[in-house]
């Protein structure tokens, strides 16, 4: 495992790559296009959507949702958001950059938001699953033959 593994909760690299697009968008001329505010607004609006659900489901089914101890995990998640997407709020994080992207028309989004996912596939997710397998086995592995790992 790296020293960055699960270290960095997730949304304090979603809110520093939110800042990164944010600034730039001074500095760099914005992009846009007739109703991008619009559909920037209603994309954001169901990104905070899912990542509420998301995180409301944790709490449901009394399991924990620190990103930073994933082995303390009690219970497999496999439904509502979590039975389309194994991530469903670093997908309802991306989402809300996306969504700032499109809103500010920041062209440096193009850079930041795929390097988020790469981030966060990498030093999160990965020891996840790494987790996730050791302490449920073929559960997991057949919920993860069925649901993708973003979408």
């Amino acid at each position: 495992m790296s020293k960055f593994e699960t270290k960095i909760p997730p949304p304090i690299v979603a809110l520093i790559s939110g800042l990164i697009i944010s600034s730039s968008s001074a500095f760099i001329t914005p992009f846009g296009f007739f109703g991008h505010k619009f559909f920037a607004l209603i994309f954001l609006i169901l990104c905070f959507t899912l990542l509420i659900m998301s995180i409301k489901k944790f709490h449901r089914e009394e399991t924990t949702i620190n990103p930073l101890k994933p082995e303390q995990a009690s219970k497999l998640l496999t439904t509502g958001t979590y039975a389309f997407s194994r991530n469903p709020m670093y997908l309802g994080l991306t989402g809300i950059l996306i969504g700032i992207f499109l809103f500010l028309g920041s062209w440096f989004g193009i850079v930041i938001i795929p390097i988020f996912v790469i981030y966060i596939t990498k030093y999160q997710i990965k020891p996840e699953e790494y987790a996730m397998n050791k302490k449920f086995g073929g559960q997991y592995q057949s919920y993860c033959n069925k649901v993708r790992r973003w979408i």
